[in-house]
């Protein structure tokens, strides 16, 4: 037989194969990744009464985001990640077509109250997630969207409205931050469940050509009278307002390669503790840095937004060195350039417990 033969038959099924998940996928099928057994979901319940920055929200006193770690304070640890002397290149991709700059879209969203005790009700959104996110055995959090009623979708709807119904202008910068925080994850939760089932939240767009996903899509909500995209409160609210790298650990595009979803709302108590413990999760996970053939390799993120890192391969590795364990600083330590990147868009739904290996492939 040829070898142009032989090429060709591989090619034809490694399709077919990782067409069957598919297929199973979209009628309904079961997976042949084992299923997460979890209780049968009750109603969550939604305030009733839509108000802005509502002062009843008792905000959690203790939160534990590793458990044994506590971070307070973290300070960068030296590093032998780039000799003296040496030469370093820009993180490539930094200043890429699809990643938004950092550009505030409206000086209205750099207003807030310094002395402000207001607190957003984060309850409802706790209540989903207490319902429908489980955790895999590597430490993935995953939304059980086929779960998931049409009452509880309703009551989500409900606090996304409540949300965009917060003068914020009334809160304080952590409180704010907070907020941001949930609602762009609890709107990407959303958009997700309403095009589910999908395996990539790529898929979701508003025309053909557009293969981004829903991230650019104008209207996903309305704040102050402002219709803002994911994007817009990414990179034109968070990461002008804030200038911290730590953001886009709390961030959640409903991606396996993303950082957690977290497991709790975001509240502005405690905010600074539990960004640490996020950016520490993700580093040390398989999603974070790895060790490949040509030296050490990381996640995208630090390639599309390489400028909020530092801007070239030795800050994203020192900001890496501050949130490594050990084992993730013998992946860095005497490495002089970032030697690759990664990412997965497999969507992070508890039906499947494993990565998509097509997908991996071709992102």
């Amino acid at each position: 037989m040829s070898a142009k033969r032989l090429l060709a038959q591989f090619v034809f099924a490694t399709i077919v194969i990782n067409a069957i998940p598919c297929l199973a996928y979209q009628s309904g099928g079961r997976s042949a990744a084992p299923a997460i057994s979890s209780p049968v979901p009750q109603p969550i319940s939604v305030p009733q009464t839509i108000s802005a920055a509502p002062q009843s929200f008792s905000a959690p006193q203790s939160f534990s985001p590793v458990d044994g770690i506590q971070f307070q304070n973290v300070q960068p640890q030296t590093l032998n990640v780039a000799p003296q002397g040496s030469t370093l290149q820009p993180a490539a991709g930094g200043g890429s077509p699809r990643i938004p700059q950092s550009s505030l879209v409206d000086p209205i969203f750099e207003i807030s109250d310094p002395n402000s005790s207001y607190i957003v009700d984060h309850s409802a959104w706790n209540g989903f997630l207490t319902k429908y996110l489980v955790t895999d055995s590597v430490g993935l959090n995953r939304i059980r969207y086929q779960q998931i009623t049409q009452q509880d979708r309703a009551a989500l709807e409900d606090y996304l409205t409540l949300l965009q119904n917060t003068d914020i202008r009334a809160l304080n910068r952590d409180e704010q931050l907070a907020y941001w925080f949930n609602l762009y994850n609890a709107r990407t939760v959303a958009l997700v469940f309403d095009k589910y089932p999908i395996r990539s939240i790529r898929q979701i767009k508003e025309k053909f050509t557009d293969f981004v996903g829903p991230f650019d899509d104008a209207g996903a909500v309305n704040v102050l009278g402002k219709s803002l995209s994911l994007n817009d409160i990414e990179s034109g609210i968070i990461r002008p307002g804030w200038k911290d790298p730590r953001i886009h650990y709390a961030l959640n595009c409903a991606s396996y390669g993303c950082p957690n979803l977290a497991s709790t709302a975001w509240t502005g108590h405690g905010i600074d503790t539990r960004l640490n413990g996020a950016a520490y999760q993700f580093i040390n996970s398989n999603r974070g840095v790895k060790r490949g053939i040509f030296g050490v390799r990381v996640s995208k993120i630090y390639k599309w937004y390489g400028s909020d890192f530092g801007g070239d391969d030795q800050a994203i590795l020192n900001h890496i060195s501050q949130y490594a364990s050990e084992a993730t600083r013998n992946k860095i330590n005497g490495q002089q350039r970032i030697g690759g990147y990664f990412y997965d868009w497999s969507l992070s739904d508890a039906r499947f417990l494993r990565p998509r290996v097509f997908e991996s492939l071709i992102r």
